[in-house]
């Protein structure tokens, strides 16, 4: 419910704070004193266009604040605050600031929302239903929600549109999926042949420089056994073998040695200098043994280089390292199409079922709604005539789409008829405003206990009645506020008599300056204005005495 309204720099007002209560509460106000510049302002709180031109000072921001308290049932808002990633609140502060360059901006909670959102959220918080609102009634989806708050399927409703939910997310998973594997299926040939080309290689981490060092020795081989070979001549055949020599001055420094010790120093290095030689001199004989020519060998080892060349040529990378991880990659991306092709027919079993699970709640759905709609026609006759409107006659068309939306495959259309001669027809195309009005209100009255509203605003709806049919249609807005928190926007005295809360809206000159103003009526105050609405500006005994008798009622 609607708690509290804060305007400021709001067209005729300056400040204006209003606290409200449960029940019905009503305001009223001579013609222009600014009942509607109240309803602009909380208008702009439910997401409706701003106008730089409503700032009573155009140099300062307007601004509108609506506090709500929020029933704990609300899942539909609560869905909505967890789409648009707001934190919601049993409380709400919804704020809407006007600046003068014509922008402006709205908070939730002092969160900062678009604009689409607030008007979302409007829609669940208030319905605010004026003299000539046809719009719900000629929404295609109004006269099924109707038909669901008469008939109390609310909770079959939340499970259908939890199923509904479910299978537009599965619908968009397959569909994504499907894309994937299509695309993936489109490279599955050539990712296999890349896989088993490379995994024929049989690659391996080194293996690449081995070969490479492996082949600078076979195409070598003749040049590096000539040099061995001439090492070996060089320290053990020659004519002047450097091992012989070196042996000898061993023993030479030796000899010092035995004669001064301080040349032993000399002694132990030249040995050993002689056997790091003869150590040398076996190694170059060892890999004398080794290097072989071998031509077959060096054809395998060119070719497998050759082979590893033209797998990094085409894959544009430069070690068997990074083929390896290339070749890991492609393994991957085959197992994954292999896995979303399981996947794609898991969820397409899934989407099967949640579709049959749809399709049958909505089959239950269109048959509570066609079973109740005799009741639901004959309820709204029985208020319409209480209403002045003794012969309507209204009829439902209903019919299922093929296709399914957030309620259902059903689709209702009213037909209606004020005349008993006249056969009833598309209501938008036959009805007055004033019998789409009272139409409207015997709707509300009859869905009031199941609708799920917290807060209606009636805006002079009860233009063109008087008498029996004002008082009736005051009892009927009075049995709202019975199921939700009713504000009445009324000339009736009879209605105004009704509310348990009155509040005048009236425009003052103050230091000559106009301004719209709201206080609330209790006792004489109120009596007066039931009076002053009786009989206009000059206010009788008798009018006073009626408006007595009236508030007593």
């Amino acid at each position: 419910m609607l708690y509290s309204l804060s305007i400021s720099n709001y067209a005729l007002i300056n400040v204006l704070d209003v606290d409200f209560s449960k029940g019905l509460t009503i305001i009223t106000g001579e013609t222009g004193a600014g009942k509607s510049i109240i309803l602009g302002a909380l208008s702009l709180v439910l997401g409706q266009k701003a106008d730089v031109g409503v700032l009573r000072d155009p140099s300062v921001n307007a601004v509108v604040e609506a506090c709500f308290k929020i029933p704990g049932t609300e899942s539909d808002m609560e869905q909505l605050f967890e789409q648009e990633q707001v934190d919601f609140s049993s409380e709400l502060t919804v704020r809407r600031i006007i600046y003068p360059n014509g922008k402006s901006r709205s908070f939730v909670n002092d969160q900062p929302v678009n604009l689409s959102f607030l008007r979302s959220l409007g829609n669940t918080l208030i319905d605010i239903h004026s003299q000539h609102e046809n719009l719900l009634l000629a929404d295609i989806d109004y006269p099924v929600k109707v038909a669901d708050a008469f008939a109390g399927l609310g909770s079959l409703v939340d499970q259908y549109k939890k199923k509904y939910r479910d299978v537009l997310a599965l619908s968009a998973s397959v569909r994504s999926l499907r894309t994937l594997c299509d695309q993936t299926q489109k490279d599955l040939d050539y990712l296999s042949f890349q896989y088993n080309e490379l995994q024929s290689a049989k690659l391996e981490e080194g293996e690449q420089e081995e070969l490479e060092k492996e082949l600078g020795m076979l195409e070598h081989a003749a040049e590096i056994r000539q040099s061995l070979f001439q090492i070996l001549d060089i320290l053990e055949n020659g004519q002047a073998p450097v091992l012989s020599a070196v042996k000898d001055a061993v023993r030479l420094a030796g000899s010092i040695t035995v004669q001064n010790s301080g040349f032993k120093d000399v002694s132990e290095r030249m040995e050993q200098a002689r056997i790091e030689l003869k150590d040398l001199a076996q190694e170059c004989s060892r890999s004398l043994q080794q290097v072989r020519d071998d031509p077959a060998r060096l054809e395998s080892v060119t070719l497998r280089l050759d082979t590893i060349y033209s797998l990094q040529r085409k894959h544009r990378v430069q070690t068997i390292g990074e083929l390896l991880l290339l070749e890991k990659s492609i393994e991957k991306k085959l197992n994954e199409a292999v896995n979303d092709s399981s996947n794609l027919d898991k969820l397409e079993k899934e989407l099967e079922k949640a579709v049959q699970e749809r399709n049958s709640l909505a089959e239950r759905l269109h048959r509570e709604r066609n079973d109740c709609l005799k009741d639901l026609s004959h309820q709204l006759r029985t208020r319409l005539a209480l209403l002045g409107i003794p012969d309507a006659q209204i009829d439902f068309v209903i019919q299922q789409n093929p296709s399914y939306g957030p309620l259902g495959n059903t689709r209702i259309e009213i037909m209606f008829s004020a005349n008993k001669d006249m056969s009833p027809r598309e209501l938008s195309s036959i009805a007055s405003g004033g019998e789409m009005s009272r139409l409207m209100l015997c709707v509300k009255s009859v869905i009031a206990q199941h609708s799920g509203l917290s807060t209606i605003i009636f805006d002079e709806v009860d233009l063109g009645v008087s008498g029996k049919i004002a008082d009736r249609m005051g009892n009927m807005i009075h049995e709202l506020s019975e199921y939700m928190q009713v504000l009445a926007i009324t000339h009736l005295p009879q209605v105004a008599a009704k509310g348990s809360t009155h509040y005048l809206v009236k425009k003052d000159v103050v230091e000559q300056v106009t301004e719209t103003r709201i206080l609330p009526l209790t006792g004489d105050a109120r009596i007066m204005e039931v009076a002053r609405m009786l009989s206009g500006s000059s206010i009788t005994p008798a009018a006073i005495q009626n408006a007595q008798e009236l508030l007593k009622s």
